[in-house]
């Protein structure tokens, strides 16, 4: 098993404009990111629908899934596609051994009713285009915040998942989270636990919080875990009420930033934006630094 790969993070500034503009940006940024050689691509957080309306009919879900199945296939790459709202799929196993494509008869919808709360969904597509995991976000964003906005109330709109996801890709085993998620370290311990590697982060960091927060959170759960921390956020002002942070960024397990958007010498003007960061992530080094502090075997309460 190959243990390096190169991974670009996809950070964007999705527009109210509607889908099909930030389809746009997206395959724009995934673009580039193939030809950069990158063998993973991240985008962040509710990248279609930001600030738009949370329900969408499945023949509109069914499509979404469809296409981003197909931009991994033409490029040649995994992609977590960020997260979309979603209600609860499945998908066919098509004839055993996960030849098949990802279209309107391989989706299988759990709920009866459209008229349900979706799920915030992240999806990973593999290389082939197929579906390799999905989740569902379980913490969900219910906070006051001393911004233009004030309170988000994501429950309102989003039903809760309720099971961390880890799975297997080509060079270890990789945890998915969203956004929020980031500031319960018990969930990162579940991931550990089941073996991540690495950790994928689609985010929507809002301004106020990010800038305190953002890279806090990312390098303390890179350390409590000896993982590496693949944080891809939404960066720039999406309306007058509604600014995100930026800043995407992978952390080391030793906790170390080994790529982000921003220049940390001048970060509130370079962090914005769209961005394509593309860096090298290596798990050989990961192993070492765990075989060399071997911190989850000292654990005492588990």
């Amino acid at each position: 098993m190959a243990r390096r790969f190169r991974v670009g993070l996809c950070q964007m500034v999705s527009q109210l404009e509607g889908v099909e503009t930030n389809f746009s940006t997206l395959e724009g940024l995934l673009g580039r990111a193939s030809k950069a050689n990158c063998q993973l691509a991240v985008l962040p957080e509710n990248l279609l629908t930001f600030g738009l309306k949370t329900r969408f009919t499945r023949d509109e879900q069914v499509q979404w899934l469809v296409r981003f199945s197909a931009l991994a296939r033409a490029h040649k790459l995994w992609l977590v596609a960020g997260s979309m709202p979603l209600h609860g799929f499945s998908w066919a196993d098509g004839d055993g051994d996960g030849d098949w494509e990802v279209s309107a008869d391989t989706i299988r919808w759990h709920d009866a009713s459209e008229d349900v709360k979706p799920f915030a969904t992240c999806v990973v597509f593999d290389d082939q285009g197929r579906i390799a995991s999905a989740y569902r976000k379980m913490h969900l964003f219910d906070a006051d915040v001393k911004d233009n906005t004030g309170a988000y109330r994501e429950s309102d709109s989003f039903a809760r998942g309720d099971m961390p996801v880890v799975c297997e890709t080509p060079w270890g085993r990789m945890g998915v989270g969203i956004c929020y998620d980031l500031r319960f370290p018990e969930y990162f311990r579940a991931l550990r636990q089941q073996g991540a590697d690495f950790v994928v982060l689609p985010s929507a960091f809002t301004w106020a919080t990010g800038k305190v927060h953002w890279e806090l959170l990312l390098r303390a759960r890179a350390v409590e875990n000896q993982i590496v921390m693949i944080g891809v956020n939404q960066g720039g002002e999406h309306t007058p009420q509604r600014k995100t942070w930026g800043d995407s960024m992978v952390v080391n397990g030793w906790g170390e930033i080994i790529a982000r958007a921003g220049d940390d010498k001048l970060l509130e003007d370079s962090q914005l934006g769209e961005h394509l960061v593309v860096t090298q992530v290596d798990l050989d080094e990961l192993e070492l630094l765990r075989k060399d502090m071997p911190v989850w075997n000292h654990r005492r309460l588990q």
